[in-house]
């Protein structure tokens, strides 16, 4: 019997925390499959899986034997980690021996000596959808508290994926501000130079540069950066 203790259940909130280093998907998926072998009782292999444009697609997987299996699945369009993703409800085998559904799933897992699985659906607020798939060299293993564990690890998992978009998108706002910011700062220095140096308002220093943007086909901050860095002449703009 596993044990749900406190040390247990901090441990598995460590997956929904965004670390310094998981600043993409793929980082957070390969930390995820990492604990759920670490964390969930009997596991001996895990992986996460998308749903894709074409077919689902699996992500980091812990034992290459299980990238074979998904990939079947996928080519049959049928089998636990399929049904996972399509209906986003857990997906259970306790005995790939007895149980009657999925049999050429079964029979490739059996080969591939896992003697149970248990998929999980990721439950974030992020298109395609996930889950979380388990598996164990044993029968049975994901019973009673061991089925427990592994649904709050996928609550956590969802709640990581989560917060990986979530810094995302927060780094390239950030990204385009500064940039925006840049551009901004250059295209006022040039319009200084245009006023000084020709007479113009600055609203038609901006239309002056506006035209020579449009007349070059380059980006009006390109323009601006030439003129203040001395690579255009303000006589051009005449």
């Amino acid at each position: 019997m596993v044990e749900i203790n406190r040390a247990l259940a901090e441990r598995i909130s460590d997956a929904a925390r965004l670390l310094e280093e998981d600043s993409d998907d793929e980082v957070v998926l390969e930390r995820l499959t990492r604990l759920a072998v670490e964390l969930v009782p009997g596991t001996a292999g895990a992986a996460l899986t998308v749903e894709g444009q074409q077919q689902p697609m699996t992500f980091a997987a812990s034992d290459p034997r299980i990238d074979e299996l998904h990939e079947l699945q996928f080519q049959l369009a049928e089998g636990p980690a399929v049904e996972a993703l399509r209906y986003n409800e857990p997906r259970r085998i306790d005995d790939m021996d007895t149980d009657h559904r999925w049999p050429a799933f079964r029979r490739a897992a059996a080969r591939a000596r896992f003697g149970s699985c248990l998929m999980l659906p990721l439950r974030t607020d992020r298109q395609p959808s996930g889950a979380m798939s388990l598996y164990s060299g044993a029968r049975a293993a994901f019973r009673g508290s061991s089925h427990d564990v592994a649904m709050l690890f996928a609550a956590q998992g969802g709640a990581a994926v989560d917060n990986a978009a979530v810094f995302q998108t927060s780094q390239r706002m950030i990204a385009n501000l500064h940039t925006a910011l840049q551009s901004r700062a250059v295209i006022e220095q040039a319009k200084g130079i245009l006023h000084a140096k020709l007479g113009v308002s600055p609203d038609e220093a901006f239309r002056l540069l506006s035209r020579r943007s449009h007349h070059t086909n380059r980006k009006l901050r390109a323009v601006a950066w030439d003129l203040v860095h001395g690579d255009m002449d303000s006589s051009g703009f005449r």
